[in-house]
């Protein structure tokens, strides 16, 4: 009884440490528009798809894609926006 109500905690605090650490993953702030910044920056430097061959990448190549992917995000950032029509 005292192995298995030991067992139950055990398994509780490991489900609880997970979700939380997953909930902060989620929280980190990456919006659509960096994500679309970042996979079009992967295709123009030919990093896109991503395979077994070419992942993970050499420091270079993330250096060079973060650098491409903020370069995106600021050309998308000083376009004007079109207004939303209701």
């Amino acid at each position: 009884m005292k192995k298995s109500l030991l067992s139950a905690v055990a398994l509780v605090s490991l489900a609880m440490a997970a979700g939380s650490a997953f909930a902060a993953d989620q929280s980190s702030g990456v919006t659509r528009e960096h994500v679309r910044a970042e996979l079009q920056a992967a295709r123009e430097l030919g990093l896109s798809p991503v395979t077994e061959f070419n992942f993970p990448y050499t420091f270079e190549q993330s250096v060079q894609l973060q650098k491409r992917t903020a370069e995106i995000e600021a050309a998308h950032a000083a376009m004007p926006q079109a207004p939303v029509a209701n």
